[in-house]
């Protein structure tokens, strides 16, 4: 079967839009004046840009059905398929690792939790859940995490106490204890990518396990397949915001309100979408987004690599030396349309000055993959 018959459009776009707002809400030109739907909670509440990466991983489980559904029942394969999904692991978790190097070529306070070891673990994590539990067993394993670490957060007392604070949770007490103070986030006592946190962020490519088996359901046509997938994502939606009344919505902490709420918001996104592309077919230059679609782990490295080659980069003021990308947002936009739009609009240049190579792969048919 030829692969390329089976991407779905919408997928790659959907993966491409959130790609860019990931690399937009990354690297703003000023952190201190970007908009405030533009940063993350800073504890309990979910903004847009707490969307994002749920959105990938739940991206990662449709593409983990759409690239197993035909090998998942043929036992011979599942040992490469599993050791391939290990290597894959392994190299997200060192490519993470690397970009921080690139800034601070220190091991000895290398963080090691991130946003590539978290996708390397859960990629790996979903990959064995799809091989080896019959879609009917999903539902104990999705609600027994979200349940247990429900539990395992609010109700179990740390030192007397039963609050769930960025500064008293059992989730900062385990990753101090097994990775230490300065293997962790140093903006934050509770690192947002620890370790007990994975488990429920499985569970959000879980959504995407339950989204590619109904896009890969033979027996539904493409209209019945967009119906389940809004409905199910306003379900989840809906528990989501239920939950939140005990378990509120928490990115850090990646609790289980805020799987079922991001997951749901994820779908219903991805439903739209897939209904405009894929069924209604209405044409759009939806290429700009595929360009990061394809090849969206080399768009997010080099997003993460290329500041640092740009601060070199320095232009003398009257003020003193500019660097990096201060050059657009201080020189050419701060003055113009003030510091907030200068933010953003700086922050949307370097999202295409990291879409133009990626165009030139996609021009050359090049597709890094890990």
């Amino acid at each position: 079967m030829n692969p390329l018959k089976e991407r779905l459009q919408s997928l790659d776009v959907f993966r491409g839009l959130t790609i860019a707002s990931m690399i937009i809400v990354n690297t703003p030109g000023d952190h201190d004046h970007a908009f405030a739907p533009l940063k993350h909670s800073e504890w309990n509440g979910c903004t847009p840009t707490d969307l994002v990466f749920p959105c990938f991983i739940f991206m990662m489980g449709i593409s983990i059905v759409f690239a197993l559904q035909s090998k998942k029942d043929d036992l011979e394969k599942r040992r490469d398929i599993i050791l391939k999904a290990l290597k894959r692991m392994v190299l997200l978790i060192l490519i993470g690792w690397g970009i921080q190097l690139v800034y601070n070529f220190n091991f000895s306070t290398l963080r090691f939790p991130g946003v590539l070891p978290r996708l390397g673990v859960v990629y790996f994590l979903s990959t064995v859940i799809y091989l080896y539990i019959p879609q009917k067993g999903w539902k104990y394993i999705f609600g027994g995490i979200l349940i247990g670490y429900y539990i395992v957060i609010c109700l179990i007392p740390l030192q007397g106490s039963f609050a769930v604070t960025p500064t008293h949770n059992i989730a900062a007490v385990i990753d101090r204890f097994f990775l230490s103070e300065k293997h962790l986030a140093k903006f934050a006592y509770t690192d947002p990518c620890g370790i007990i946190g994975t488990l429920p962020a499985v569970c959000s490519a879980m959504v995407g396990l339950y989204a590619g088996a109904i896009l890969k359901e033979l027996k539904l046509s493409a209209k019945n397949k967009f119906g389940s997938l809004a409905v199910m994502g306003c379900l989840f939606t809906i528990a989501g915001l239920l939950f939140n009344l005990l378990f509120p919505l928490n990115k850090p902490l990646w609790s289980s309100s805020y799987v079922l709420f991001a997951g749901g918001i994820c779908m219903v996104a991805f439903a739209l979408c897939y209904l405009l592309i894929d069924i209604k077919k209405i044409k759009m230059p939806y290429w700009i987004f595929t360009v990061f679609g394809i090849n969206a782990i080399a768009s997010y490295v080099l997003s993460e690599v290329l500041p640092e080659p740009l601060g070199l980069i320095h232009v003398t003021t009257t003020q003193g030396k500019v660097s990096g990308m201060h050059i657009f947002n201080d020189i050419v936009f701060k003055s113009i349309i003030g510091p907030q739009w200068a933010s953003l609009i700086t922050a949307i240049v370097f999202t295409l000055i990291v879409w133009l190579p990626m165009y030139v792969f996609d021009k050359k048919k090049i597709i890094v993959k890990i």
